[in-house]
């Protein structure tokens, strides 16, 4: 509800606003879609980092999304996500580790797969920092999240089963992982570019409902001659109505993706006299550099005139102002194509159009296809009714998509008579031109309907339709109706939610207003030009003719306003002026019309309402940022008022009787600083919505017993400071923010009527005095917030509530749970984050037998707590932050319900002997236990803990020796610990896939790891002298997941022989075929010597041994570079991101390129840390050919002469202001020492290559050694 009353009025005082449309179209045939891409997403994980990312790049490449942006609560999804869902091509689903907690997720998700099977839509899954396979067979906290949900709808297992089945289908599919592509704006690229092809190959398929689009396509690109690399500008010109628009989008659409990057501006000239060419310029320009332009201009245009775009500007009409625009062709780099369209040939001819394609009208096969399409609700022509007519028709269209359009839709359903009527009326005016074709559908309306047109003409283009629907209703016309007419008859449309209306169309209307009076503007129903509409308030030209007055004053230098300048408009319905201080009101405004209904008038000047107007047809009243100090004096009968916005009024100081006024829904008076008090007027039967925030001096507000509507209403005062009474006996209002509040409330509501739900003194500081029990008679509450109210009853005051199932008293100054606590025998959930004196917890809440939920995080004076906690059916234990929690109290019996427990910042020492009846945990977290000493032996007993984090524990000198039979556990943190030495029973942790032992500076060695480990991360230990070879790699299964990262860093002790060893495993994992994705990083000043190719420098090129190019068995290269300091100062490691390339050269096809998107990016950093570095460090990585052979690329390496691997500074971070000094500092920090490549081969033998391949050793390494052999050998090689 809330959400809907936010949307509204964010449209206040904005929705007569004209706003451009979608652009116009030869014609599309009407589907289901409505968006490009539907976004489902977690928010709390993706919102404000990932999702926000990919929806600024689909914007930037222009992909209408999907994105819901609303708090989401309860469990069903709402009717319109699900239109959404329904509505959209391609389906995102980004999965991460919490996606599966939320229900409304996974019913969204259940909703895709069901579209995708019902409507053969795409669905491409993100797994972003989560693995495919712990979806697939719901692990961790996948598993976790279906406990809860079997638990809660154990009656529904269906559903459950459901939601299982969804989760395992979405997983199998095609999709990008975040751990395979780590570089988090590739990954965007990547998926942008996926949904670019799909949105391409999606638009083609339903090519056949744009009729007569494929020959212009055609006859574009043969324009464009790709193969040139000079900048050309291709001109495309037009009548209006001809589909220049569609062309565009459709050429867009399908060449995007052959350029470095895109941008399509519709409606431009219209934009222009919006918001001028600087905006749009800075706009396009920040879409072509995928980013935000920042004042550094030079610099931005340097980068522009280094990439090759595409650049469509959609209606051009003034050459100047296109030349400012785009400046010259040398704007942009080589091979870069600008298309712009207008109706003016030589707008085009001026901008210098290397050529211009005329888009000529359908010829009589195509006319007819699609009359047919409107007129008859049929792709083909061959069987139609009406054919002579249907023939006759097409004359007078001429060819002319947007009139074949109109005439179709106007004729759709009529019977010969009525077609006959309408020939006869485009006989006698075919001279007139298309404005008299497209006029027809026009004059076939009912008055009303023509009034509905002309409104939305003038004012409503673009506006969101529901509001526009509701400010034509309060106008008195039957607005659902007449605009589903005007949809039929193809005089609108609707995408996006917004209202679309044809150019042509819009100026017909515009015309059509004018032609009522063409001399005297005062004579007309509708005025918008704000020139003309100052000469009338001027002289006092109005007339009862006027209707409607839109004045946008920053479209004019200077308006005057007399006492009588509206008395002549007997008529006016509407009034909208934005005020601005060059608008004189040479005396006191007398009257207004009585015959408005809509009013708008920001910064409305007087002190004073108009004496003698009398608003009783009034129904929107916005007046905000007005200087009046009361609206009026008595009473007032506005008995039509719905919406009432005086919002920031900084005079106004009490709202008049408003009890003559039932009708009213919304009332905002946000920011009326001065308002002291609200009277119990103003809650009338209808009102649902009253916004108080910011009133600073506000101190009483009285809702009476008279309010008897059965909807629901918010009430919201943020930041009322001077609030001390807030009175009710009536709770028709079930959500009531009470936000940020200072001082004392003298009263309060002591009785509150069953209907109350949930109630919010959210950011109150200071204390309530309260008279008796609080709450006495609400047993219908299942929810009370405290958050920031120091209220130490609370509890006391609560026990009466039978089905209360939550209580949140976040921040507040409670310092003891009373022990009638156990009262509370629905309580589910009881959240105690952040009360900073709570320091008694009683036993007795173990007598909660259904609490499920306890947050207790940041309690900073709690010491210890009951074991009677270990009763209860707790998933989590949260004790985070609290700083003063030193004792752990024994677990006497096995606790079967917990899986997690977070000791994050506490004071303990210890844990207790007994740990290990957590016999189900699953997750522990001591992170930042400052005096942790020790860990428990029985820990080794939790046989389904799969994370342990004892990070930052500088007194934890060693783990538990038989640590080894955590058999479940995967990820293990040390890192910032004081432990010395590990267990060696640490290899046989058979499921640890991620291991951090940087900073621990004491550690000295490091055993055998553990076989299938992923991530090995050692960064700045510099006591370690010794790392054990990893024998057991030799031995590895096929059932690992093929990936595995070892980041080394800073360990300046380090010997030879821990730096052999780690080149043999490098060695090791490159060679075997399972590993897909290798990448080493450790000290070392030179490539490993089994490198067999290696240069000085950032490149080694082999000119000679190429026998690997004709080898069938190459799997892919080992690369090696040696990365050397120069300056020992800190080097950040936002400054060190290097991109390579492996290309080859040959004879018939010259340079070669083989393509990967791979970035050494920030390669001193690790968790967002920067590290400095003092030696040189050695990097080894995996580059695997296979997946580009199984996407069907081609690589003809058996014609290479030479073979390149180079690598250099990549601009990554290419947003900076500096970025040239950022460079020159990076060279001066880093040099490239030396590199090498390595191929890589299957384990197969083959014995056609004889002794072409010599293996290092005899263990049937795939690392290679190689023979001289000549290009000429290989070739004969290759043909036999």
């Amino acid at each position: 509800m809330v959400q809907t009353k936010a949307l509204r009025v964010a449209e206040k005082g904005r929705k007569l606003i004209p706003m451009s449309g979608s652009p116009s179209s030869l014609v599309v045939s009407t589907s289901l879609t409505k968006y490009d891409v539907f976004l489902s997403f977690r928010g709390k994980d993706t919102r404000d980092n990932f999702i926000s990312h990919l929806y600024a790049a689909l914007q930037r490449k222009n992909i209408e999304a999907y994105i819901d942006y609303r708090l989401r609560r309860g469990e069903e999804i709402s009717p319109a996500l699900l239109s959404a869902i329904e509505e959209s091509k391609i389906y995102v689903v980004v999965f991460s580790k919490n996606y599966a907690s939320s229900t409304w997720c996974l019913n969204e998700l259940t909703k895709i797969l069901e579209c995708k099977k019902r409507y053969a839509r795409d669905v491409i899954p993100i797994f972003y920092k989560v693995d495919p396979s712990t979806i697939r067979k719901q692990e961790e906290r996948y598993k976790e999240a279906f406990d809860d949900h079997e638990q809660h709808f154990k009656h529904d297992m269906d559903k459950v089963q459901g939601w299982k089945d969804a989760l395992t289908e979405a997983a199998g599919l095609s999709g990008c992982d975040s751990k395979v592509t780590r570089t988090e704006h590739i990954l965007v690229e990547k998926i942008v570019e996926d949904i670019l092809r799909k949105l391409n190959l999606y638009s083609t398929s339903y090519d056949q409902g744009i009729i007569g689009i494929e020959k212009h396509i055609e006859g574009i690109q043969s324009l464009l001659h790709p193969e040139s690399p000079d900048v050309r500008i291709i001109g495309i010109w037009g009548m209006g109505g001809i589909g220049k628009s569609t062309i565009c989008d459709q050429i867009y659409h399908k060449l995007a993706l052959q350029f470095d990057s895109s941008s399509l501006v519709l409606d431009v000239q219209e934009k222009i006299q919006r918001d001028g060419v600087d905006r749009i310029k800075t706009k396009y320009e920040s879409e072509l550099l995928k980013e935000e332009k920042s004042p550094y201009l030079s610099y931005y245009n340097e980068r522009l005139k280094r990439k090759k775009v595409l650049l469509i500007l959609d209606d051009v009409t003034d050459s100047a102002q296109l030349q400012k625009l785009i400046g010259g062709s040398d704007s942009f780099g080589q091979g870069s194509r600008i298309i712009m369209t207008s109706r003016d040939r030589q707008v085009l001819k001026n901008a210098g159009a290397d050529d211009i394609y005329e888009v000529k009208e359908l010829n009589f096969y195509d006319s007819m296809r699609l009359f047919s399409l409107h007129a008859f609700k049929q792709k083909s022509s061959e069987e139609i009714a009406y054919r002579e007519l249907s023939e006759k028709v097409l004359r007078y269209a001429k060819g002319i998509p947007l009139a074949l359009q109109i005439l179709g839709s106007l004729l759709y359903g009529r019977t010969r008579e009525a077609w006959e009527s309408q020939l006869q009326k485009l006989k006698k005016g075919q001279h007139l031109g298309i404005f008299n074709v497209l006029k027809l559908s026009y004059d076939g309306l009912e008055e009303e309907e023509k009034n509905i047109f002309l409104d939305i003409a003038c004012f409503y283009r673009g506006r969101v339709e529901i509001v526009v629907a509701e400010t034509l209703g309060d106008c008195g016309f039957s607005s659902k109706i007449g605009m589903d007419i005007l949809k039929d008859r193809g005089l609108i449309s609707v995408f996006n939610d917004r209202i679309v209306m044809h150019d042509l169309i819009q100026e017909m209307g515009q015309e059509i207003v004018r032609k009522e009076c063409p001399e005297h503007p005062g004579k007309r129903s509708r005025l918008l030009n704000a020139e003309e509409i100052c000469e009338v308030l001027r002289k006092n030209k109005g007339s009862d003719a006027i209707q409607c007055i839109l004045l946008k004053m920053n479209k004019v230098k200077e308006a005057v306003v007399h006492a009588q300048s509206f008395e002549k408009m007997d008529n006016l319905r509407m009034l909208y002026t934005d005020y601005d201080p060059n608008v004189s009101l040479e005396s006191s405004l007398v009257s207004l019309p009585d015959t408005l209904k809509i009013l708008y008038w920001k910064d409305f000047p007087q002190r004073s309402w108009p004496p003698n107007f009398c608003p009783q047809n009034l129904v929107t009243l916005e007046m905000p940022s007005c200087h009046l100090e009361q609206l009026w004096e008595g009473d007032q009968n506005l008995p039509k008022l719905k919406r009432l916005d005086l919002s920031g009024s900084l005079k106004l100081t009490r709202i008049p009787d408003l009890s003559l006024s039932p009708n009213i829904e919304e009332i905002i008076l946000t920011y009326c600083e001065k308002l002291i008090q609200v009277q119990s007027s103003i809650f009338l039967s209808k009102l649902s919505y009253l916004c108080l925030d910011y009133c600073y001096d506000l101190n009483s507000v009285n809702i009476p017993s008279s309010i008897l509507s059965t909807s629901p209403g918010w009430i919201t005062l943020s930041r009322c400071g001077k609030l001390n009474m807030f009175s009710t006996s009536e709770a028709r209002f079930p959500h009531v923010i009470l936000e940020r509040q200072r001082h004392t409330f003298s009263r309060f509501p002591r009785k509150e009527p069953d209907m109350m739900k949930e109630i919010n003194f959210s950011g109150r500081r200071g204390k309530r005095r309260h008279h008796g029990p609080f709450f006495p008679t609400c047993s219908e509450i299942f929810s009370i917030t405290f958050d920031r109210y120091n209220e130490e009853e609370v509890a006391n005051n609560t026990i009466c509530l039978e089905v209360l199932t939550e209580i949140q008293e976040d921040d507040t100054a409670i310092q003891a749970l009373p022990s009638s606590l156990c009262r509370l025998e629905g309580l589910e959930e009881l959240s105690l984050r952040s009360c900073l004196n709570l320091e008694i917890i009683p036993s007795s809440i173990g007598s909660l037998t259904r609490l499920c939920k306890l947050h207790l995080t940041h309690c900073s004076s709690l010491q210890t707590f009951p074991s009677t906690i270990f009763n209860l059916k707790l998933r989590k234990l949260d004790l985070g932050g609290c700083s003063r929690l030193r004792t752990f109290p024994d677990i006497t019996e096995p606790a079967h319900t917990f899986a997690h427990i977070n000791l994050t910042s506490t004071a303990v020492k210890e844990l207790p002997s007994s740990f290990g009846n957590f016999v189900n945990l699953r997750s522990l977290e001591l992170h930042k236990c400052t005096h942790l000493e020790s860990l428990p032996n029985s820990i080794v007993n939790l046989k389904l803990l799969s994370k342990l984090d004892c990070s930052g524990c500088p007194k934890l000198t060693e783990i538990p020796r038989h640590i080894g039979r955590l058999t479940s556990l995967m990820e293990l943190s040390l890192r910032d610990s004081g432990i010395l030495n590990l267990p060696e029973s640490i290899a046989h942790l058979s499921s640890l896939k991620s291991l951090d032992l940087s900073d621990c500076r004491k550690l000295e060695s490091i055993p055998q790891i553990p076989p299938f480990l992923k991530q090995l991360v050692v960064l700045d230990c510099p006591s370690i002298r010794r790392v054990m070879s990893n024998s057991l790699v030799r031995n590895l299964s096929n059932s690992k997941e093929g990936v595995f990262k070892f980041h080394f860093i800073n360990s300046l002790r380090l010997d030879s022989g821990a730096r052999a060893n780690i080149e043999e495993d490098a060695r090791l994992r490159m060679a075997d075929d399972t590993y897909r994705s290798v990448f080493f990083c450790f000290p070392g000043s030179a490539v490993p010597r089994w490198f067999h190719f290696r240069g000085k420098g950032h490149s080694v090129t082999i000119n000679e041994d190429l026998s690997f190019c004709t080898d069938d068995r190459l799997t892919g290269f080992s690369l090696c570079v040696v990365f050397g300091v120069l300056d020992t100062n800190d080097i950040k490691g936002r400054y060190s991101s290097f991109r390579y390339s492996l290309k080859f050269e040959s004879d018939d096809d010259g340079t070669q390129i083989i393509p990967n998107n791979d970035v050494l990016n920030s390669y001193f950093k690790w968790d967002d840390e920067d590290r400095g570095v003092d030696q040189d460090h050695t990097f080894v990585w995996k580059f695997n050919l296979e997946s580009l052979r199984a996407s069907g690329m081609s690589l003809r390496l058996c014609d290479a002469r030479s073979f390149t691997f180079e690598i250099t500074p990549y601009d990554y971070s290419f947003g900076w202001p500096d970025y040239e000094s950022v460079v020159r500092e990076l060279k001066s920090a880093i040099t490239i020492k030396e590199c090498g490549i390595c191929p890589l081969y299957t384990k197969k033998k083959d014995d056609k290559y004889g002794g072409v391949v010599e293996h290092e050793e005899s263990s049937g390494s795939n690392v290679a050694r190689f023979s001289k052999e000549t290009r000429e050998d290989r070739k004969r090689k290759a043909e036999s």
